[in-house]
Order: structure tokens, then C-alpha cells, then sequence
């Protein structure tokens, strides 16, 4: 599906208002992956959850729990973004197949896995929002930030009886989330989606109760898109959203589409693998880029819109320098998808500040590194056996990447790396 505006055709008595040039809507896509195929029939919320339940349990998110020990007897340990979690599914029993070495990831939150990176209880945290000045003050040792793919944010909704994808602009998203249009058939969403018979329901925004990397994209997008949210809610993985009175908030991606999907009327946010696997798939918005067009988030315009905004960077910060001002949000191409996101890797620079360190183990780490950057840039977007959505990373990315991975040390000398 190309990027663009899509809209339905202008109702009667739609107001007067000009909006954005509207193309031929589009249905909205039911893509569902082959594992879940089985469980369409049973519904929505059931159906996640079993998928959750049974991935818990399972290597389908590399958890390995109640597996044989690692043949290697090397096991690297990691926690963080849910976003991930599809990802490092593959990547995992992948890695594992080709040096014998095990990753446990458990993906229960980027919060939760920068708490337990800064404990030192883990190898490695993955987010999709970088360390803040006070995150990176609290670590016990220097670290290195490493993005290790690309993503995308997609906003959810649940409308019965209307079609194709809904068009929404930052500000109007900054205006639900701050309680300032409250029904569905405001004007001001109404003048963005011409044709629509928009229903007068209350719209119940879902949140994150949790801290996300999802909720860092939408508050860094709507901090871009609004001086107001900026100022008195700002960027974050956990924020004070304003009181909106019809406004629920949920711990995890499942449980936010499930919640969407299974509450009329409600808006939400996931990404946009998790969007596109679940059965049924929920429906999701086309968001005004800087050009003024409406895109439909697709892993094509993902990736190039981190393409574009890789390439009008000015500079791009060492593996141990500040990542913090980095954003993908807000392309410039006009046909980029607006919420796009690097997912982040943390080390430690010298491995012997972290989790039950040895020299070993540090070279399984840094093979682990290695492998990421470049079999594992091939398997992001694959279609079987589990569709995946992550857009590869750029090549002056990758080398940034790659020179942070050299300067890692294990008692002050450099990690043997395998031929």
C-alpha cells in the first residue's frame, strides 16, 4: 500500500471547511500471521491472550523457558521493549542455530528493562527511546547506545461502520489526548476525513499505565507537532497524560489492542508489527507527514522515512555519546510515514561492569552484537515464518554501530572477536 492521503468521499452536510487533497479509500488491511490462524474464531481478547500465554512458555519470543540448557553453556540475558518481542523471536532461535550460543529476552518493558539494565541483572536492555541525561547518571558504568533496527508507531481506533483509514494530524491526536475533542465527530476531525459518517461517541483514549517505548514515540511526535504538549507534558516512556474523563489506561501492547479492538470508540497506539499480526487486525490511522500528506504506516515508507531523516542529520553521536535529541519521528520525504523509531541496544563498554561477567560470555555478547548488524538486518522483514515489520538499518547507522562494538573491553583489553 503506497503512502497518501485516503479518505472517503464527502457525506451530506459535511462542513464547509477545505481539507487535504482526499484519494480513493482503501479497506483497511486484515493481514493475520500463520501462527494465529488457528486462533482467528475465538475472538479478539482471546485470542491474544493465548498467543501471549502460549509465547510465554514457548521459544516463539526466545524466552526458552523450561528448555534444555544451552548447548554452548553460554546465555546471554536481555529485557526491555515489547515492540521487540516478534523480532527477537526469530532472531534468537537464528543466532542459536548458528553459533550454539542462547538470548533470553523476555520483552516486559522498556522500563522494566532499563531498571534491570542499571541493576546489572541483565546483558543487555533494549527501548525504543534513548537514555535520558538522568538514565545514563544512574547507570553504574559507562554505556554504549546501539539502534539495532527501525519500527513504527501505529495509532489505533475502533469505529464501527467506518471504512478504510482514518486521516489524523499531531495536532488533532495532542487535541484527544488533552481532552479538547471528545467525540468522534468534532470538526476538527471531520474537516481531515471528508465522506466519513463519523459517529457523535465519546472517544475513549487508551494510555500506557506502564512505562513504554511507545508512549516515547507518541509524546515525542505530539511534543513536535504541539508547543502546548511540549511545555506541559513533554517526551517520555512514562508520562502524566493530561485527565481526560473517558481515558483508560493498560499495561503492555496486547493488552492496548485488545482493549482498542474490543472497546467502540476507542483510540490507542502499538506498533506496527504487533498492529498488523494481531486477528483481527485492528484499524489504524493515516498520519499527516511535514509535506501535508496522509500516510498509511507500511514497512516501506518505515524504512525510508529513517532513511531520510538518517541522511539530513547533521551529525550522528558516537555509541557512547548522547543519543537523547535523536528522533525519526518527522521525516521530510513526502511520502515517509511520520512516526517512525529506531529500537535502541544498551551495553556495557566494558563488560566486566556488567551481569556476571566473564570473558566468554563477553564474546558471545559481542558475536551477539555482530550478528544483529548483519544477519540479523535480513530477517527483519521477512514473511514466513512469522511476518515481521522492522525496517533494516541504514549503512552510516551500521557503522557507527560497529565501530561502538570495537572499543568494547573485558578487563581493560579488547574482546576476541571469531572469524
Amino acid at each position: 500500500m503506497n503512502g497518501g492521503s485516503e479518505t472517503n468521499p464527502t457525506p451530506s452536510g459535511a462542513p464547509p471547511e477545505t481539507s487535504p487533497t482526499a484519494r480513493e479509500s482503501k479497506p483497511v488491511v486484515r493481514r493475520r500471521g500463520g501462527r494465529r490462524r488457528t486462533y482467528v474464531a475465538i475472538g479478539a481478547v482471546v485470542v491474544v491472550v493465548i498467543l501471549v500465554a502460549v509465547g510465554a512458555v514457548t521459544s516463539w519470543y526466545g524466552l526458552e523457558k523450561g528448555s534444555a540448557a544451552c548447548p554452548s553453556g553460554i546465555t546471554l540475558q536481555g529485557d526491555g521493549a515489547a515492540i521487540a518481542l516478534p523480532l527477537m523471536g526469530v532472531w534468537t532461535t537464528s543466532f542459536q542455530s548458528s553459533s550454539g550460543s542462547c538470548v533470553n529476552y523476555p520483552g516486559t518493558g522498556s522500563g522494566t528493562g532499563l531498571t534491570k539494565f542499571t541493576d546489572k541483572s541483565v546483558d543487555f536492555a533494549m527501548t525504543d527511546d534513548p537514555l535520558s541525561a538522568n538514565q545514563t547518571k544512574d547507570l553504574p558504568a559507562p554505556a554504549l547506545t546501539l539502534p539495532f533496527i527501525g519500527g513504527a508507531l501505529a495509532i489505533i481506533y475502533n469505529l464501527p461502520g467506518v471504512s478504510g483509514h482514518l486521516n489524523l494530524t499531531g495536532a488533532v491526536l495532542t487535541e484527544i489526548y488533552n481532552g479538547s475533542v471528545t467525540t468522534w465527530n468534532n470538526a476538527a476531525i471531520v474537516a481531515l476525513n471528508p465522506g466519513a459518517s463519523l459517529p457523535s461517541q465519546t472517544i475513549v483514549p487508551v494510555v500506557r499505565s506502564d512505562s513504554a517505548g511507545t508512549t516515547f514515540v507518541l509524546s515525542d511526535f505530539l511534543s513536535q507537532s504541539s508547543p502546548w504538549w511540549a511545555k506541559n507534558v513533554g517526551k517520555g516512556i512514562s508520562i502524566k497524560f493530561p485527565h481526560v474523563a473517558a481515558e483508560t489506561a493498560e499495561r503492555g501492547n496486547p493488552t492496548m489492542i485488545t482493549t482498542v479492538t474490543g472497546t467502540e470508540y476507542s483510540i490507542g497506539y502499538s506498533d506496527l508489527t504487533d498492529v498488523l499480526e494481531s486477528a483481527p487486525t485492528p484499524q489504524y490511522a493515516a498520519i499527516q507527514n511535514p509535506a501535508e500528506n496522509y500516510i498509511v504506516p507500511t514497512l516501506a515508507n518505515t524504512e525510508q522515512a529513517i532513511a531520510d531523516k538518517v541522511h539530513s542529520m547533521t551529525t550522528i553521536p558516537a555509541s557512547n555519546g548522547n543519543w537523547y535529541g535523536v528522533s525519526m519521528v518527522n521525516a521530510n520525504g513526502s511520502a515517509d510515514y511520520p512516526l517512525a523509531t529506531f529500537l535502541y541496544m544498551f551495553v556495557y563498554q566494558a563488560t566486566d561492569q556488567g551481569f556476571a561477567p566473564t570473558l566468554e560470555k563477553s564474546e558471545v555478547l559481542v558475536a551477539w552484537l555482530n550478528w544483529t548488524l548483519t544477519k540479523g538486518q535480513t530477517l527483519a522483514d521477512q514473511t514466513s515464518p512469522i511476518p515481521l515489520y522492522y525496517a533494516p538499518l541504514p549503512a552510516p547507522i551500521l557503522a557507527v554501530d560497529r565501530a561502538g562494538i570495537q572499543t568494547m573491553t573485558f578487563d581493560g583489553a579488547s574482546i576476541p572477536t571469531s572469524s
